[in-house]
């Protein structure tokens, strides 16, 4: 095979790996901005807010990383305060509906729009698929979630 078709198959190859990444703000707007809302202050007394708050909890290292990959996955159930607020509202699971590429995806999109990329760790680096798929196998129920929770905001 020649130079020149060696390079037009590693594009295409390229390409499409892009296309089948998963677009983390489809997946908000699709599984978490009915309760998120779009600008991601969600709503006073019914639904945390993310803007801010995801940051905060990034800002804890690994606890944290994990902590937001579960809430995912596995739901959260328990009275939480954020972002001044306090809700005690049921996080719903999404480990059945969605797949670690779409996770991941999702938890990168919260963590940067909004102004959160701002207020970023310095050290933070994007959520992957693979660090997803090895939360996953915890199978958590909702209230250890919030335990989790608790532990990470004392």
């Amino acid at each position: 095979m020649g130079m020149k078709k060696s390079l037009v198959l590693i594009l295409a190859l390229a390409l499409g790996a892009l296309a089948l990444a998963a677009d983390g703000e489809k997946v908000y707007q699709t599984y978490c901005m009915s309760c998120h809302q779009a600008n991601g202050k969600g709503i006073t007394g019914a639904f945390p807010p993310l803007v801010e708050v995801v940051p905060e909890y990034l800002e804890k290292g690994e606890l944290g990383r994990q902590f937001l990959i579960h809430v995912v996955l596995f739901g959260l159930q328990g009275q939480i305060t954020a972002g001044g607020g306090t809700f005690n509202s049921m996080m719903p699971p999404y480990g059945n509906q969605l797949s670690d590429d779409q996770v991941a995806a999702v938890l990168n999109y919260v963590a940067k729009a909004w102004g959160n990329d701002k207020l970023l760790p310095k050290d933070f680096k994007d959520f992957t698929p693979d660090e997803v798929k090895a939360e996953r196998g915890k199978k958590l129920s909702p209230m250890q979630v919030y335990e989790e929770w608790k532990k990470l905001t004392q």
